[in-house]
């Protein structure tokens, strides 16, 4: 398969970030630009940490500044033009992609719940919790009937949460809203528009290329890896048998060659990549970028393209799952994007109580200048204190950056 097209790195990294919604943090932030971050980075991941604030919120902040937070709510929860799935994690997605993801959802109803390594609960009980949903929704796991107790250090599920989760996968329940961050489910054609769900489901071959071309148009530029990755086609696949009739093979890799070989996506060589890339025909070239926004540790960018276009590893394992002598760079660290590419990143924490935003670390990376990234970090955290509605900014001492962020803070201020 031969590439029709060679890209510098610094190119794949500006097309990345183009495909990904940045560049366009002037004007006004009504709820139809969070609208179009959503549309342009189509799956926004969520995570119950609430060190700094939800990170669903952070998206729509790196892309366009302060904005109205609860408009994601909106768009979720009482517009229905969002709607929470499995995708490579729990994320908001377009209701337009609903049916592109029915096929895993009817695969899942011959499947037996997945469970934290508790046992299953049995078909008849989860019968009966859709028959409540159904009557009662929308309800939270603890106020299904006979919920039964939490089991497990971890995730601690308790059966009506299991047999709840289980019917989600399904497509039979939906999540209405939140309450705080506990899920509401309720019966999916109360959630689900009907005209969304009127729609009907491609063959799951067909809606896996779907996924594969979306996954290239939100990339930009991408290895057939990350393109298989996007919308988790590793873990939610259709799975071929090999010759030998053992090993299962996935589905996607071959998806990819055949959307070359239809002229749907476009193979490029890439500066620096082992892998052949590849984006979508027509793909319109970027000469320059001027960008500076801090993101979520768990922002589409970073799980996509952080790795391949800016060499930038973010060791999430390291950070919010181990004990505090074992961490990388702190607990919640934020990468902090400036021009084209990645330059720091800070662990950041909002003190609600004292009314302060807290700079639990700071680092710049190899071979960038401290001063400049400092003195435009100093400009962002006083952007987003504002927006989280805090008073004041306290740097620590922990990092390579500190020293000189607390110096440019203190002139800022």
């Amino acid at each position: 398969m031969k590439a029709e097209h060679e890209l510098s790195l610094a190119a794949a990294r500006r097309l990345a970030l183009v495909a990904q919604g940045f560049g366009r943090r002037e004007g006004k932030r009504r709820i139809a630009d969070v609208r179009k971050v959503a549309s342009k980075v189509l799956a926004i991941q969520i995570d119950s940490i609430s060190v700094l604030v939800r990170s669903h919120y952070l998206p729509g902040y790196s892309r366009l500044g302060p904005y109205p937070k609860d408009t994601v709510d909106r768009l979720a929860y009482a517009r229905c033009e969002l709607f929470e799935c499995w995708g490579h994690a729990t994320c908001l997605m377009p209701v337009q992609l609903y049916p592109l993801l029915r096929h895993r959802m009817t695969a899942q109803r011959a499947a037996s719940p997945w469970t934290p390594g508790s046992p299953s609960p049995d078909s008849a009980y989860i019968e009966q919790v859709y028959n409540e949903v159904a009557e009662r929704g929308p309800v939270a796991a603890a106020d299904v009937s006979n919920p039964g107790a939490r089991e497990g250090k971890w995730w601690g599920w308790s059966n009506g949460k299991m047999a709840l989760e289980h019917l989600l996968n399904c497509g039979l329940v939906a999540i209405a809203g939140r309450r705080g961050f506990t899920r509401l489910y309720d019966v999916t054609e109360r959630v689900i528009p009907q005209e969304v769900l009127d729609v009907p489901a491609p063959e799951p071959e067909e809606a896996q290329k779907q996924l594969i071309c979306l996954s290239a148009k939100a990339l930009g530029v991408a290895t057939a890896r990350q393109l298989g990755g996007y919308f988790g086609l590793h873990s939610h696949r259709i799975v071929v048998r090999g010759p030998d009739g053992k090993r299962p093979r996935p589905l996607w890799p071959r998806l990819v060659t055949e959307l070359v070989e239809q002229g749907q996506l476009v193979p490029v060589t890439v500066e620096g990549w082992s892998e052949p890339g590849y984006m979508i025909p027509g793909t319109r070239m970027v000469r320059s970028m001027h960008e500076r926004a801090l993101l979520s540790p768990f922002d589409s960018f970073m799980w996509g393209s952080a790795r391949q276009c800016c060499g930038f590893v973010q060791p999430l394992a390291q950070q919010l799952y181990v004990p505090a002598e074992r961490r990388v760079y702190g607990y919640y660290v934020l990468p902090f994007l400036l021009g084209d590419t990645l330059v720091g990143r800070v662990d950041l924490k909002a003190d609600r109580g004292s009314r302060k935003l807290l700079v639990q670390g700071a680092f710049h990376e190899p071979g960038q200048d401290a001063t400049h990234v400092a003195a435009e970090l100093a400009e962002e955290l006083h952007r987003m204190r504002t927006w989280l509605e805090l008073d004041t900014i306290e740097v620590s001492e922990r990092g390579n950056l500190a020293a000189t962020l607390r110096r440019s803070i203190q002139r800022h201020r």
